[in-house]
């Protein structure tokens, strides 16, 4: 089948679902209000997610309830789009299930370590065990890392995370979630491989800069926070990247100290990163998930007959259900227009 018979139908499904997606104005909207209860309420009755709401009392709905029904959203819109594929492109973009389980496994290792809070994990298992065999109910019982990581064997994650029970319970949150990330990319890699040549080249032109700066992310906290190994950082480090290649990476890893790896980086298009101010560890991930955001959006713009314009859709949604994730919180904590915008991947 050639890319044109291929994409022509859900490239037009795009196009319409686009309109939908939230204006600027909704987001200066959406900012302003002050609770909860108000912002799900402005999105059943000006958006395109009001039909993930329907019959439910959002007078009392709290900030878990409302993101787990966004995070629904999100699979509704990734089966809209899985259903115009087939074969190895169907396997492709279902790879990206997975995608979003890591996040609630993340989410749930972050809550058992750091918040000490074991009795919302169920609630936050959006994605997990729903597209593959998992001991779901493991997990939700877990009481640490180490025991989510048990809950998991059998499972693709396995061969990443074995390694990981040695007893450092410091560092096991952390390269848990570079390990479950590794997975994903490895995972993915192999899928990509099955595609059209086209196809292969318009994924790694899109994804591989989020894979470099993944990299770059991963080992600036490894060195500056954990003081791992260079071995150990460059063995969690994710292959075919954009712009860096093996001995590039490794390069990296092997910098003397922190200093002599901020100014490698200084060196690359992503000097942006480290800003080398009190901002640089609050918003490095969001520079990150900017960049992409401009970069899907121009992939998205371009239309060209292969699955970027897919990749870009999927992003755009992910990115703006991040960011009304994000205006719930700070209305938590009551953060000013000016002060709310800082946190958005959506320049406002």
């Amino acid at each position: 089948m050639n890319n044109v018979v291929r994409f022509s139908a859900v490239n037009t499904k795009i196009q319409s679902m686009s309109g939908k997606l939230l204006k600027t104005e909704d987001y200066k909207k959406i900012i302003n209000l002050k609770s909860t209860s108000e912002i799900a309420a402005y999105l059943r009755d000006n958006t395109a997610y009001g039909e993930f709401f329907k019959g439910i009392d959002l007078a009392y709905i709290h900030r878990d309830e409302l993101e787990r029904h966004l995070k629904q959203g999100l699979i509704n819109h990734m089966d809209k789009l899985i259903h115009y594929f087939n074969g190895n492109y169907r396997n492709f973009f279902k790879c990206f299930y997975m995608k979003y389980e890591i996040y609630d496994l993340k989410k749930a290792a972050r809550l058992v370590q750091i918040d000490k809070s074991y009795s919302n994990l169920r609630e936050n298992m959006v994605f997990a065990g729903k597209y593959r065999n998992m001991d779901v109910e493991s997990i939700v019982k877990a009481k640490s890392v180490v025991e989510i990581i048990h809950a998991l064997e059998g499972t693709v994650y396995e061969p990443f995370l074995k390694n990981l029970i040695d007893g450092n319970e410091d560092e096991s949150l952390f390269r848990f979630e570079m390990a479950l990330d590794r997975a994903f990319f490895s995972v993915l890699e192999g899928s990509v491989k099955k595609l059209d040549k086209q196809d292969q080249k318009a994924f790694f032109e899109l994804y591989g800069s989020y894979i470099d700066m993944l990299n770059l992310q991963w080992i600036y906290r490894g060195k500056k926070y954990y003081n791992l190994l260079p071995e150990e950082l460059f063995n969690y480090t994710i292959n075919r990247g954009y712009r860096f290649n093996y001995l590039k990476i490794k390069e990296f890893c092997y910098s003397k100290n922190i200093e002599d790896f901020i100014s490698k980086v200084k060196k690359t298009p992503y000097s942006f990163m480290f800003k080398e101010d009190e901002s640089q560890e609050i918003f490095m991930e969001r520079r990150i998930n900017r960049y992409m955001y401009f970069r899907t959006k121009f992939a998205k713009r371009r239309f060209k007959q292969d699955l970027s314009v897919v990749l870009a859709y999927m992003q755009l949604i992910e990115f703006e259900i991040r960011d009304i994730i994000s205006m719930i919180e700070n209305v938590r904590y009551a953060m000013d227009f000016d002060e709310t915008k800082k946190y958005l991947i959506k320049a406002i």
